[in-house]
């Protein structure tokens, strides 16, 4: 007869069970800890990656592809999208990187303006009446003011805001695209002073606009919120908050995005913020006369004088604080966000630059530059001189 040995707690199967246990505990943790290894291995990789990205500089450039040009001298540009807009006394056309037509629009303007914010570009004639609304696929409304028009601005939904010349007052109106008058405000100039400067956010709910007004032979801006929701409808105007600047003129007053907006004058860069109401977060003193101003939606960009060089740029972001000054002496025509670049040009030179200061190119083009901006990536670029368009690869 067999038998059958019974163990009790405590002898070798127990042992051996405990064993097992403490192995299979050491082998997780090494596994653990060879994972762990590689995705540290894995994070610095990148990391070193990014940082040396970012700090990489290019001596030249290849000429990847080259379009003719076929529009005229006269033809203006800005940035849409990923798009270039042209845009000229005839009308204007978008097309993309590879120079395709994207939508074409024909008019009959003598000095039109453009403004652009994300997904909408509005188009209007200095002291005409209409105003055309664009968005990537092409021409969405027209609208018509019958008042001259002194000023335009659009939001990313494609509302348009318009100051308007009315004898000794002005007008200041928001239109959809298709046209409808969404509110009228009527801003006396004996009283209120001459708008010198609007901005509309991107969401159309909030308007910024400085004012210069003239008395007892003095000056002074007054800087202006309205709030077109249902916040500022118990205000009067819809006016919600305003500050009055004595001996100061403040002509630069720009919505970055729905919720943060700066404004620039002698010496004084002012920072607000709000959802609704714009409070101010920021007053910073500048100590020089500040010669150029641009911004994107995360910064704002000052060109004043250098100490050891004829310029200094200065870069803010958007609560102000400064991310960097970066001195050069290339005497430039224009300056510009394009992507997360920074870049700088006149005729024939170009300098380019990140938030942080860092210069990566520098260059000179053999014929001049009538625009330049980034592509996708920190290496391409497209630059327009006067007979083509060329496709450029940093290297």
């Amino acid at each position: 007869m067999s038998t059958i040995e019974l163990f009790k707690s405590g002898e070798s199967t127990d042992t051996d069970l405990e064993d097992y246990k403490k192995n299979l505990k050491k082998h997780r943790l090494r596994v653990i800890g060879l994972w762990g290894g590689i995705a540290g291995a894995v994070i610095l990789t990148i990391a070193v990656l990014w940082t040396w990205m970012q700090n990489r500089t290019f001596e030249t450039y290849e000429v990847i592809r080259s379009f003719e040009r076929t529009d005229t001298l006269t033809t203006q540009y800005a940035e849409f999208l990923n798009y270039v807009l042209k845009y000229s006394k005839d009308g204007v056309s978008c097309v993309d990187s590879n120079n395709h037509l994207v939508w074409s629009q024909t008019y009959n303007m003598q000095s039109p303006m453009v403004h652009v914010c994300r997904n909408s570009a509005a188009i209007a004639e200095e002291n005409g009446t209409e105003i055309l609304i664009f968005d990537a696929t092409g021409n969405q409304g027209t609208i018509e003011t019958r008042l001259p028009i002194q000023q335009i601005c659009v939001s990313s939904q494609g509302v348009a805001a318009a100051l308007l010349e009315d004898g000794d007052a002005m007008r200041l109106k928001l239109y959809n695209k298709n046209g409808e008058e969404l509110v009228n405000a009527k801003f006396e100039l004996q009283d209120v002073g001459y708008p010198l400067k609007m901005s509309l956010s991107a969401d159309a709910t909030k308007l910024a606009v400085t004012f210069l007004q003239v008395q007892d032979g003095g000056i002074s801006t007054c800087l202006a919120f309205y709030n077109f929701s249902s916040v500022g409808e118990n205000k009067e105007d819809r006016l919600v908050s305003s500050r009055i600047m004595k001996g100061m003129v403040m002509p630069e007053v720009n919505y970055m995005d729905g919720t943060h907006c700066f404004a620039l004058g002698a010496g004084m860069l002012l920072i607000y913020e709000g959802l609704q109401i714009p409070e101010l977060t920021k007053e910073i003193e500048l100590e020089k006369e500040v010669l150029s101003v641009f911004h994107s939606e995360k910064y704002i960009g000052l060109v004043v004088e250098g100490n050891e060089k004829p310029y200094a740029l200065q870069v803010y972001d958007v609560q102000g604080n400064l991310q960097s000054v970066t001195e050069f002496d290339m005497d430039y025509q224009t300056l510009k966000f394009s992507g997360n670049h920074i870049l700088i040009y006149n005729e024939f030179e170009c300098m380019m630059l990140s938030p942080g200061g860092k210069i990566y190119f520098t260059g000179t083009f053999e014929e001049s530059i009538s625009n330049l901006y980034s592509q996708s990536g920190r290496r391409r670029y497209i630059v327009m001189h006067a007979s083509r368009t060329d496709q450029i690869r940093l290297r």
